[in-house]
């Protein structure tokens, strides 16, 4: 699943969070993006630094990851 993900989240997982967001206008067109923004760009520029002081930690924080977003209720439409 590693080789799936850009940051921290899958895309499953960041399409996941864009369907638990309902907003209104052109706000709803533009949060998909802004999470995979966040994501992909944002916490991936983090990796780096953790590895380097964690160099474990990222096996752990998938898992607790995906724990949440299998807790997370599924868009049923």
């Amino acid at each position: 699943m590693e080789d799936t993900r850009k940051g921290f989240l899958t895309p499953e997982q960041e399409k996941q969070v864009d369907d638990l967001i309902e907003l209104k206008g052109v706000a709803e067109g533009l949060d998909g993006p802004a999470i995979s923004l966040a994501d992909n760009q944002g916490l991936e520029r983090i990796k780096p630094a953790l590895l380097e002081k964690y160099p474990d930690a990222l096996p752990v924080i998938y898992e607790i990851v995906d724990a949440i977003f299998d807790a997370l209720p599924k868009k049923t439409s």
